[in-house]
C-alpha cells in the first residue's frame, strides 16, 4: 500500500450539492449539508494534504462542482501545486464556464454522459438536460481539451454500444464504471450490476470490435481501442472496482467539502481535518494527514453507507 514518501493522487470535493438526481447517487429529495469549509479553509487544506502527502495530480469534484462559485480559485490553486488538474462534472452548466477553467489551469476533463437517448438520460438523472450535456463535451474538444473522457455508470438498460459510437463519432474517450453497492445505489446494485466483461461482450453483439491495449491501461482502468476508421485518440475503458478492484495500487485521497480526508472511497468516517485547522494548530492536521496516508488499506467490505456525492466517487 502506498504510505509516507508515496505520490498522491488528491479529489477535492468542493460540494456535496447537485443539480442532477441520479438513480445511484442521489435520492430526489436530496439534503445536503446545512454549512461547508469556507474557501480559504478547503484551500489551505488543499495545500497541507499536497505538501504532505506529495501529491502529483488534483481533481475537483462534487457533488456538481460547477456549483461552486469560487470553482475557478480552486483550479487556479491546485495548478500552482501540481502540473495535472482535472475536474469531473455532469457537464449540464459548464460550456459557458469553460474558457475561464482553461485559463485558470485546466487541463483534464471528464464529464458524466450515462444515456444518449433524451428519455433514458432523464430516467437516470431525474432532471433534464442532456442536450447541454453533449454542448459541453463538443466545446470542450473545441477549446483544446485533451483528453476528454466521458464517464458512464454502468446498469443492465445502458446502452453501451450507442456510448462507444459517440465516443467514436466525437473524438473522445469513454469509461464506462461497474456498478458499486454505495449509498443510494445499494438496494438495487446486485440486480442492476454489469461486470466488464459482459460489457464487452454486449459491445461486440452490437459489431463493434474492441482491441484490447495494455499499454494505454491507467491506473483504475482497462483500456482498449476501437477497430477501425476511428480517431487515434478515442478509446474505451472499463473500471472495474467491483469484479477487479485495483487497492493494492491505489493512491487516491479524498478531501470533502466538510473538511474531512478519506483514504478509501468505501471509507465512511474519513479523518476531521478542519477542527485543528480551525484551531490554528497546522501542526496537528499534518500529523492527521500524514497518519490517514500511513494507515491506508483496502476496504473491509466493498459498500459505502453515504451517498456518492458527498465524497465525489
Amino acid at each position: 500500500m502506498k504510505g509516507p514518501g508515496s505520490r498522491m493522487y488528491l479529489r477535492v470535493s468542493l460540494t456535496d450539492r447537485c443539480n442532477l438526481r441520479c438513480t445511484y447517487c442521489l435520492p430526489d429529495q436530496a439534503r445536503f449539508a446545512p454549512d461547508r469549509a469556507a474557501t480559504s479553509e478547503l484551500l489551505k487544506l488543499t495545500n497541507l494534504i499536497a505538501e504532505v502527502g506529495g501529491v502529483h495530480k488534483i481533481r475537483l469534484t462534487g457533488g456538481e462542482p460547477t456549483l461552486a462559485d469560487d470553482l475557478v480559485d480552486h483550479v487556479r490553486n491546485a495548478r500552482a501545486l501540481v502540473p495535472i488538474v482535472g475536474m469531473t462534472t455532469n457537464g449540464v452548466l459548464l460550456e459557458p464556464m469553460l474558457p475561464a477553467l482553461r485559463d485558470a489551469g485546466l487541463n483534464r476533463l471528464n464529464i458524466s454522459l450515462d444515456a444518449l437517448d433524451r428519455d433514458a438520460f432523464e430516467r437516470r438523472a431525474r432532471r433534464p438536460g442532456l442536450d447541454r450535456v453533449i454542448g459541453s463535451i463538443r466545446a470542450a474538444r473545441r477549446l483544446g481539451f485533451d483528453p476528454v473522457k466521458i464517464n458512464a455508470v454502468a446498469m443492465q438498460d445502458t446502452d453501451y454500444a450507442a456510448l462507444v459510437r459517440f465516443a467514436a463519432w466525437e473524438g473522445v474517450h469513454v469509461r464506462f464504471i461497474e456498478l458499486m453497492a454505495i449509498g443510494e445505489a445499494r438496494p438495487f446494485q446486485a440486480a442492476q450490476y454489469v461486470p466488464a466483461v459482459d460489457m464487452r461482450t454486449r459491445i461486440a453483439a452490437a459489431g463493434i470490435r474492441l482491441q484490447e491495449r495494455t499499454d494505454r491501461d491507467e491506473p483504475t482502468s482497462r483500456v482498449w481501442s476501437i477497430e477501425g476508421h476511428v480517431p487515434a485518440e478515442c478509446s474505451v475503458g472499463f473500471i472495474t472496482t467491483t469484479s477487479a478492484p485495483f487497492c493494492s495500487t491505489c493512491d487516491r485521497l479524498r478531501l470533502s467539502s466538510q473538511g474531512r480526508l478519506h483514504t478509501c472511497l468505501m471509507d465512511d468516517r474519513g479523518h476531521d481535518l478542519l477542527t485543528d485547522l480551525r484551531s490554528g494548530d497546522e501542526a496537528a492536521v499534518r500529523t492527521t494527514i500524514r497518519a490517514a496516508i500511513a494507515a491506508k488499506r483496502p476496504p473491509a467490505r466493498f459498500v459505502r453507507e453515504g451517498v456518492m456525492a458527498m465524497i465525489g466517487g
